[in-house]
């Protein structure tokens, strides 16, 4: 997994670094540079205008040792930098005065923002990751104009004024790109910046692997090599009774379709046999769209208002489309009293636990629970911002020892310890209905298959975002369903494998 750090681990990171490999601050600096020069020169030819913005502290360092090294290799670079002597950064004066005096620079003030046009390539070294104030002038107007410049926008390390891991802030430069260095910052993730942000590109610069491995993240991004090393493999001796018995309770009047993807995906995802619960009115639709299920039916024919017996199944999916009917609401309150075994929680059986949240401490240990946003403030009450979301999710998973996934871009999942891991795939064509639906299937699936409820909720997400990923490809995100998503989990497996 990719490790997550706070801005303080980042600076002991990059101390630590200096004093265990005995290089200096600047050489550090120019190992970061050229990372940046590498990947800079492979997407940008020499016929670009290029404006450089600096700050004084070591970003602003950055900004104007990659000045020199692009105007070294033939490019057309002018440099405009934030003159504040008194503040200036060691490292930043050093590569100011080192600045080939050919290249044009200009001191930033408040009466010669306007006068800054358009440029092919506007590159952003202002402000770093440090960042813990709010800009004035005449920062605030500088960002503004820029935004509104044509023409493709770097940042390098992190877009100026966002905080690494703080939501907070009054103006920030919006990116094409971020060129960040050996780690993603958590602010990356923050649905408050994802518009600003544009592309990361995450470049190794040979920081201190033994440092970095002591360092407690923040959080943890889930990679494709995570998934990998933890795939089951199916033994040839072997039936379909050694894959598990799963049990999906869902479907009401008017929602059996969430219950058919849930289905279709859980028997996608491995799992050796398949049992569904629903009203009566559903038995004829899943007997005929998912004939490979088993149908248990409610004595109801619009709803579900009690439970079967549970023991014989490994793994326990509630939720998709069984709507708010008083007796549902008895009946799931009922089955989260008795159940035994980790459960995948979803959907209305999210809302009605939301009504009655003395039911929490039912759940049994290791479970499951996939709110999108809304359904966790219904859960857990208003938020203002992402940090106090995470805290919130952190605070509910360690106290209930729940393994909580909200979705959304870049689904953000908490351990029963608390731990903080971030999805890595998925794309917002997926951002349709049912899509929720096939994630519940996909993880009640493994579960069954004989994953543990952790490693099946980063594994489900994790394909479930890829198999978005592969139908994008050749549909795009407009037309994209959630049935896509369950025709192109085979091909995502694959890809895992592969």
């Amino acid at each position: 997994m990719l490790k997550v750090l706070s801005s303080s681990n980042l600076k002991s990171l990059d101390l630590k670094t200096i004093e265990n490999k005995k290089i200096s601050s600047l050489m550090l600096m120019k190992r970061a540079c050229e990372r940046f020069i590498k990947w800079f020169i492979s997407k940008f030819s020499q016929s670009n205008k290029i404006q450089i913005f600096c700050g004084f502290g070591n970003n602003g360092g950055d900004a104007l040792l990659i000045s020199n090294m692009l105007y070294d290799r033939g490019y057309n670079v002018k440099v405009f930098i934030l003159n504040n002597k008194d503040k200036i950064s060691k490292d930043c004066l050093i590569q100011l005065n080192n600045l080939n005096k050919k290249i044009p620079i200009y001191d930033i003030n408040q009466n010669m923002i306007s006068e800054i046009k358009d440029s092919e390539i506007i590159i952003d070294g202002l402000f770093g990751y440090g960042l813990s104030r709010k800009l004035e002038n005449p920062c605030v107007d500088l960002m503004k104009h820029l935004n509104n410049l044509k023409g493709k926008k770097i940042s390098i390390d992190i877009p100026s004024g966002i905080s690494s891991d703080k939501v907070y802030g009054n103006v920030f430069f919006n990116s094409d790109y971020v060129f960040t260095f050996q780690t993603p910052k958590l602010s990356f993730f923050f649905p408050e910046y994802l518009n600003l942000i544009g592309k990361v590109v995450i470049k190794d610069i040979g920081l201190d692997k033994n440092a970095l491995d002591k360092l407690l993240p923040l959080a943890s991004v889930i990679e494709k090599s995570d998934i990998k090393k933890n795939i089951i493999n199916r033994s040839l001796i072997s039936h379909k009774g050694t894959f598990g018995h799963g049990l999906i309770i869902s479907g009401s009047k008017g929602k059996m379709g969430a219950c058919v993807m849930s289905c279709k995906a859980s028997l996608k995802s491995g799992i050796g046999l398949l049992s569904v619960y629903v009203p009566k009115i559903g038995e004829l639709m899943i007997q005929t769209s998912v004939p490979e299920a088993m149908v248990i039916t409610d004595k109801e024919n619009d709803y579900i208002s009690s439970i079967p017996k549970l023991e014989v199944f490994n793994s326990i999916g509630l939720g998709p489309g069984i709507g708010l009917n008083k007796d549902t609401e008895k009946a799931i309150i009922k089955l989260i009293k008795v159940a035994k075994i980790p459960l995948v929680v979803d959907a209305d059986a999210i809302n009605i636990i939301s009504k009655n949240k003395n039911i929490l401490k039912f759940l049994p240990e290791g479970s499951v629970l996939t709110p999108h946003p809304k359904e966790f403030k219904r859960l857990m009450g208003t938020y203002k911002d992402s940090n106090q979301r995470i805290e919130l999710q952190k605070k509910l998973s360690k106290k209930f020892k729940l393994n909580i996934l909200i979705k959304g871009p870049f689904s953000m999942m908490t351990d029963i310890n608390g731990n903080l891991f971030i999805n890595s795939t998925g794309n917002p064509g997926m951002a349709t209905g049912g899509s929720g639906d096939v994630l519940t299937g996909i993880i009640t699936g493994l579960i069954g298959r004989g994953y543990k409820p952790f490693n099946a909720m980063i594994m489900g997400v994790y394909i479930h975002g890829l198999s978005g990923d592969i139908s994008k490809k050749k549909l795009g995100e407009e037309s994209l369903m959630a049935t896509d998503l369950i025709d192109n989990l085979p091909k995502a497996f694959k890809k895992i494998d592969n």
